[in-house]
């Protein structure tokens, strides 16, 4: 007969491993999460600035205000329409959507180094240690928008603004654990001065602010 330290003695062991392991797998746990939060703060900078110049470089290097908006005037030339030409501008949402989806894509299977010293949020230490590679996958379709902002510029004179805002998501992975991140990107397209006043149902100002809405979406 075994007696009762005997029988203690694998229920001691049995203890000592978790207490081991446990602290071993909370450091572990945090390391993975800061690793992948900046992984996904390289991978939204990163890919913000490859976005803004694929866009800039092949889509609306070539596009004039007149190309994408109309103002129409009465005989007394005041402002009663801004019409924008959907046309074009569905053309651009689809070429931009084409444009980034080909971009992100080849991301795929691609990975991100993080130096093991980035972690400590110490700067003497962020480029020390070996480095970490964080998988990188793209996620989910891209949404793209089209958008004016106008702004007062003087008596009788606005200044508009349109945009394109894109949108994806993007994955970053380690063994066992994976983060989602929004990646987004907002070029201006063209920037502009209407003389006359602009009807109210096209801006609504407060102040010196402007005010943001879509023009078309996808």
């Amino acid at each position: 007969m075994y007696g009762p330290r005997f029988r203690l003695i694998p229920v001691l062991g049995i203890v000592l491993i978790i207490m081991i392991i446990t602290p071993i797998l909370m450091i572990d746990l945090r390391i993975k999460n800061s690793l992948l939060d900046l992984a996904s703060a390289q991978v939204q900078a990163s890919s913000a600035e490859t976005i803004n110049n694929i866009i800039n470089h092949k889509v609306v290097s070539k596009l004039e205000y007149e190309d994408i908006v109309a103002v129409h005037k009465d005989a007394q030339g005041r402002i009663v329409l801004i019409q924008p030409n959907t046309m074009l501008i569905n053309q651009l949402i689809s070429s931009t959507i084409a444009e980034v989806a080909q971009t992100l894509g080849q991301m795929k299977d691609s990975t991100v180094e993080i130096p093991l010293g980035q972690m400590s949020g110490i700067d003497l230490l962020a480029a020390k240690g070996p480095r970490i590679q964080v998988q990188v996958i793209p996620a989910g379709q891209v949404k793209v928008n089209v958008l004016n902002e106008f702004q007062q510029a003087g008596i009788n004179q606005t200044r508009h603004l349109i945009y394109i805002e894109v949108k994806s998501d993007i994955k970053v992975a380690v063994p066992l654990m994976k983060k989602e991140t929004q990646v987004s990107a907002v070029i201006p397209i063209t920037d502009t001065i209407i003389v006359g006043e602009v009807p109210g149902t096209y801006v609504n100002f407060k102040g010196e602010s402007g005010f943001i809405y879509p023009m078309l979406s996808n």
